[in-house]
Formats: structure tokens, sequence, C-alpha cells
């Protein structure tokens, strides 16, 4: 995959390093063993950005057009996150860490 930078050239990532979006949203009914449940660490869109950021669910979706509620990590507040805010399921992907060795 070849991701456009700030910069005057292109950055080349190997497959290994993107994260496929998922391509359905789950119905939470149907679903719900499969969704995120609260305090579970993920990357999420943060809103009106289009960067990924570190994040903890709130809530899961009740509905299957709701979306999750987040708190993205921020020093700022005393807890360590800001208020939970809307982001998408599409959005909203497991965190993986560091490659261990």
């Amino acid at each position: 995959a070849v991701v456009s930078t700030q910069s005057t050239g292109n950055h080349t990532l190997s497959r290994r390093r993107v994260i496929p979006l998922p391509l359905r949203k789950l119905n939470p009914t149907t679903h719900g063993h499969l969704l995120f449940q609260p305090g579970h660490k993920v990357l999420a869109l943060y809103p009106q950005t289009t960067c990924f950021y570190p994040a903890t669910i709130h809530l899961p979706p009740q509905r299957e057009e709701d979306d999750y509620q987040v708190m993205f990590f921020d020093n700022y507040y005393a807890e360590g996150y800001a208020p939970p805010l809307p982001v998408p399921q599409r959005y909203v992907l497991e965190f993986r860490d560091k490659k261990k060795k």
C-alpha cells in the first residue's frame, strides 16, 4: 500500500502494517458477543479527523445503527480519559500491542 505524506514523496507500507476496516456493522441482538465490551482497549477514529487514536470502550452499540461510545486517552483529565464520544462501528478496531519478540 502507498500512503501519501505531506512531504514531496510517498511512503510504502508492508501489508502486515495495514489494519483493514470492517466491511459490515454488527447487530448487537444477534452478534452482541462479537462487539467490544466496556473497558476494552481499541483504536478509534477521532471525530472530525482522519486519525486513529488509542481509546477505551465506554458503551457498545445497543442497535445496529448505533455508534460505540469511546473514551480517548487524554492526560488533561484527571481520570486520563476525555468524556465519551460517538464513533461508528466501522472505525473502532482491535488495539494491537507493538510486536512482541
